[in-house]
């Protein structure tokens, strides 16, 4: 299991910034971020109760909302002992519990529909097993409201987390290997002017991105979907097996399967992104060896200039 993604969550909210009531929340075991996504500058309601299984939300009065799913691998435990231990945790740390439902009890598709569940593969609902949960945050704190969805597959665990609150661009996850952040742009300022996505992998021959490449994404997702001005050029690249034309053809391919990832699964403005490939015509490392190829193989981000 990757050690840069795998994290303890005990440590998921610690951010001195956030204020004390934060510091020690969490979730008490080990879990892996499978998504994570920051919307903002929306009106955020939380469902805190149903009537006639119709949900009833509130608006939370928040800037942002930061969606995260955690799996728990190999899972033992019931999804309300999970449920237990996040109560606990909760008033441990003055949060006040607003709401909670099962499967049973929660509703149909309208609450479900309203609970801003991210879809699978990201996250996996067993309509037969699943807990929800609304809590309030202490006044004055930049968190205002989280829900949890807690369900499980047939081996692993799955909990979504909601966050509702402002500033919540310093809580996106620290260890994935891209450091965006809202000043993102700065890291341009260098002479070579863009920004290779690291890690980022396709089927051999392909343009199909493989799905353990979809975190990679995240964080760029989440600096455009906060930044909504900014706009960006996806160039692809290839290694220079086969043709000049073929590879053009395959880059492009790859940057197009790049956006259309941001704009389907992160929710990013099309009109943010543009997209060009230019085959094997700029090699940062040689061709004549397998490591070299493999890095020749790649996405480069170019965020456009602004014109005076």
């Amino acid at each position: 299991m990757n050690s840069k993604i795998i994290i303890t969550i005990l440590a998921f909210f610690a951010c001195s910034s956030l204020g004390n009531s934060q510091e020690n929340l969490g979730l008490p075991f080990e879990a892996q971020l499978k998504y994570e996504q920051l919307s903002s500058d929306d009106d955020f309601a939380a469902i805190i109760g149903t009537a006639k299984t119709v949900p009833k939300a509130l608006n939370t009065n928040s800037q942002m909302m930061l969606q995260q799913v955690w799996q728990i691998e190999q899972l033992r435990k019931t999804t309300g002992a999970l449920l237990s231990k996040i109560k606990t945790q909760l008033t441990e740390n003055n949060f006040k519990i607003l709401f909670e439902c099962d499967f049973k009890s929660c509703g149909g598709f309208d609450f479900r529909f309203n609970a801003n569940i991210i879809n699978e593969p990201n996250m996996h609902v067993d309509l037969g097993d699943y807990k929800f949960l609304t809590a309030k945050g202490p006044i004055n704190d930049n968190i205002r409201f989280l829900t949890y969805i807690i369900s499980k597959g047939a081996r692993d665990g799955f909990i979504q987390i909601n966050t509702f609150g402002k500033n919540l661009d310093q809580k996106v996850n620290p260890n994935n290997d891209l450091k965006f952040t809202k000043n993102w742009s700065q890291n341009f300022n260098d002479i070579k002017g863009s920004i290779i996505l690291e890690g980022l992998k396709f089927k051999t021959g392909s343009s199909e991105i493989l799905k353990s490449s979809i975190p990679i994404l995240s964080n760029l997702a989440n600096y455009l979907i906060l930044n909504k001005h900014e706009e960006i050029i996806l160039v692809g690249h290839t290694d220079a097996s086969g043709n000049l034309k073929s590879n053009i053809k395959l880059s492009k391919q790859r940057a197009v399967s790049v956006r259309k990832l941001f704009i389907r699964h992160f929710g990013v403005n099309p009109d943010q992104i543009s997209t060009n490939g230019i085959g094997f015509l700029a090699p940062i490392a040689s061709n004549e060896t397998k490591l070299g190829q493999e890095r020749n193989r790649r996405v480069e981000v170019i965020i456009m200039p602004k014109l005076n």
